[in-house]
């Protein structure tokens, strides 16, 4: 059965990357909740996003510039919507920690040190529950540095074909759009190349979840887990 992996938590729903949606992403089917790192300019890893607080925060200009006490205190819920008002930005050692035992973890280094981010991940026990991807080479030459054992994810769009993800990117999971689900072969093509196979897809129409849902890949990496999860449980009473 295609596992679901919840971007940034239930983000339709509540504050993306806070506590709350991944609380809610949880309730309504999740299997994993994906996340994006940064570090502040004192050097304390956080659950965020953007490159500038100014979207999903009350605070203003760079992320990397800000210290680890001003982002304590900003209100990363409100601008969502008021019932949000107060959700912290989380730090990553508290969101792993409120994760653990729960579901499974997929990271996306945004922009910190790729070695405390495995440091935490391996004190808190959690490397098998986890796997990784960047759209920064430096940041995945760095983890693969320090961690060469840890899962990792590669799209198709950068791996240029599933037979490159593991040799030249040291990929596990290959990430496909719905398009490229299509192609002849794809699917086929990352199972000989020995990867898992996840789609990602950020819209809402049903008929396309119900199309990966029966299409057989690993995961899917979307927006709204309620809708994937109620075609995933008509799939399986359809096969049951």
């Amino acid at each position: 059965m295609t596992e679901i992996v919840s971007h940034r938590g239930a983000n339709h729903f509540a504050p993306e990357n806070t506590f709350a949606a991944a609380d809610l992403a949880l309730q309504q089917g999740a299997d994993y909740i994906e996340l994006d790192v940064r570090e502040s300019a004192d050097g304390v890893l956080y659950v965020f996003h953007d490159e500038a607080l100014d979207r999903t925060t009350n605070g203003t200009g760079p992320f990397g510039h800000s210290l680890s006490p001003e982002i304590d205190a900003l209100d990363a819920g409100g601008w969502f919507d008021g019932a949000f008002q107060g959700a912290v930005v989380p730090r990553l050692d508290a969101y792993l920690e409120h994760l653990r035992g729960r579901c499974g973890v997929y990271v996306e280094l945004k922009y910190c040190d790729p070695a405390k981010v495995a440091a935490l991940v391996r004190d808190l026990g959690m490397t098998r529950d986890t796997f990784f991807f960047s759209f920064s080479e430096e940041m995945r030459l760095g983890l693969q540095r320090i961690a060469p054992e840890f899962r990792k994810m590669m799209t198709l769009d950068i791996a240029k074909s599933p037979s490159l993800a593991a040799a030249v990117h040291h990929a596990s999971i290959i990430e496909i759009t719905p398009a490229q689900m299509r192609r002849p072969g794809i699917i086929e093509a990352s199972r000989k190349a020995g990867l898992e196979v996840m789609v990602y897809y950020g819209g809402d129409d049903m008929a396309v979840h119900r199309e990966i849902a029966s299409a057989g890949v690993d995961y899917i990496n979307l927006d709204r887990p309620d809708l994937f999860d109620a075609a995933r449980r008509e799939l399986h009473g359809a096969a049951a």
